[in-house]
């Protein structure tokens, strides 16, 4: 049974961030990432308005980042998402090494490589929770990763093996 109740501030306080985050990374707007963690907490006033509280915070979090990544999606596959971005946006939100623009190859790997990639690395959230938001099982995940870092290597070259041809 769902009674356990959440103060709605705290949570904002202690999940805007992390969601902002992830909506920064996958959109380059600050308006637009803004707009995803506000559209996020309203899903979860009217969630929890409809099917009363989550039984525990970490199911919370769970489903905040689960509905934060559907919004960004949503937003990027929409007609009105403006995929250009200013210098100084990218600069804000981009990883510049003096040869690779890290963010620029994370960028390139297909839907489920960047989503897994950047749960694990940029979000630091553990495996067994990627499974568990993500509705796939752990070996999956753990698969996912392996395929996305090895894209990586291949994309940047790394480690200074030429292509043999």
């Amino acid at each position: 049974m769902k009674n356990a109740k959440f103060n709605f501030q705290e949570l904002i306080n202690k999940y805007s961030e992390m969601i902002y985050n992830i909506a920064i990374r996958y959109l380059k707007n600050n308006e637009d990432a803004e707009d995803i963690v506000q559209e996020t907490f309203m899903k979860y006033i009217k969630h929890i308005k409809k099917n009363g509280d989550f039984d525990t915070e970490e199911h919370i979090k769970y489903w905040l980042v689960r509905v934060a990544l559907n919004l960004c999606n949503n937003e990027l596959n929409s007609a009105k998402h403006n995929r250009n971005v200013s210098l100084f946006e990218c600069k804000k939100v981009c990883y510049y090494d003096s040869k690779f623009d890290y963010n620029e190859l994370i960028n390139k790997l297909s839907g489920k490589y960047r989503t897994v990639f950047k749960l694990f690395y940029i979000e630091d959230i553990k495996i067994s929770e990627i499974s568990r938001i993500l509705c796939i099982s752990e070996s999956n995940v753990k698969t996912i990763l392996k395929r996305a870092r090895d894209k990586l290597k291949k994309n940047a070259n790394i480690g200074g093996e030429e292509d043999e041809k």
